[in-house]
């Protein structure tokens, strides 16, 4: 099973995906890969097959085998083309006995650099004075896939580069493992959850706190205290606009105030694939906007609409792209 495996894997690599789906379909399994946002199948394998190809990347992501009927995520790592390729395994049970697998490829951070996230290096930079900041909440929003998690470890990267902060991230789970920096994966099972992990972490004398994800009101109001006593806070955040972060923040139960003092940065952010590259586009709040927006005041910012136009207008995308991501964005 692992020749097949290293198989499927440079079939991938060949196809830039970012994602393998093992499922199972009424007479056969069926792989497919997700590249450039959209699905694509690959191959058909019996069902057998597709059996003993679960059962192998559960045991090598050292998951429980005889688990079926709870979901499951893991890690591993495979030699692939002469290069260790991160994997993380994620399971779905479907029957009872049964369940889907999905294989999420992690790249390097250290071949994704920052600056190759972006159309330009002006688009990069914008982030250089946020990063220097000594507190606040900085939040990474927009929907699943949208490259939240990637933007924030590669601009954590950059700080740990620096040498000269502290900086703890609790996640769950790891996506990106980075050198020099105290990564704490929260662990349901062993009874380690975000809370108390949370308060740990933070009589660890971090400068610079990363939380995963922010998912209820409890988070939100540590995260929220974090960046008010010294710390520079990045977390991630589900939401369709810049503005609508703030809304569903306020549903929260947070007051306004605590938004206003504590959060430095919205960045609402989507990815655009065209023929010949990749690359995130954003739309964002500065904690000027946040307040006039929370006083009742107009604020004029570029939208995710402008951004497309403008991207049109520079020749970066084809009519058929441009109407096909203002779509896809309302």
């Amino acid at each position: 099973m692992k020749n097949k495996i290293i198989t499927i894997l440079e079939s991938a690599q060949e196809n830039n995906a970012t994602d393998i789906h093992i499922i199972l379909e009424s007479e056969c399994g069926r792989i497919k890969f997700r590249r450039k946002g959209k699905m694509y199948n690959f191959q058909e394998i019996s069902k057998e097959e597709f059996k003993r190809l679960i059962n192998f990347l559960k045991f090598i992501a050292e998951l429980d085998i005889n688990e079926h009927k709870i979901p499951q995520s893991g890690k591993t790592t495979l030699k692939v083309n002469e290069l260790d390729l991160a994997l993380r395994v994620s399971t779905l049970p479907i029957t009872l006995m049964d369940e889907v697998v999905v294989i999420r490829i992690l790249d390097s951070l250290d071949k994704r650099p920052a600056k190759s996230l972006f159309i330009n290096d002006k688009e990069f930079d914008f982030f250089k004075d946020y990063m220097e900041l000594s507190q606040g909440l900085i939040l990474f929003t927009g929907p699943t896939g949208s490259g939240k998690s990637t933007l924030m470890s590669n601009l954590i990267n950059k700080i740990v580069k620096e040498g000269s902060r502290q900086i703890i991230s609790i996640e769950d789970p790891i996506e990106y493992e980075i050198d020099g920096m105290v990564q704490v994966e929260i662990n349901d099972k062993a009874n380690i959850s975000y809370e108390p992990l949370l308060r740990g972490a933070l009589r660890c004398d971090p400068d610079v706190l990363m939380f995963g994800e922010i998912r209820d009101k409890t988070i939100a109001r540590e995260l929220i205290r974090a960046s008010l006593s010294g710390h520079l806070v990045f977390s991630t955040f589900h939401s369709k606009s810049a503005v609508s972060t703030i809304s569903r923040l306020k549903d929260f139960d947070l007051y306004d105030e605590e938004l206003k003092q504590s959060i430095s940065l919205i960045v609402n952010q989507r990815i655009i694939h065209t023929g010949s590259k990749s690359f995130i586009v954003y739309e964002y709040l500065t904690a000027s906007d946040i307040n006039d927006y929370l006083l009742g005041r107009q604020i004029k910012y570029k939208t995710l609409d402008n951004k497309l136009l403008t991207l049109k207008n520079e020749g970066h995308l084809n009519d058929e792209e441009f109407s096909y991501y203002n779509q896809k964005f309302k």
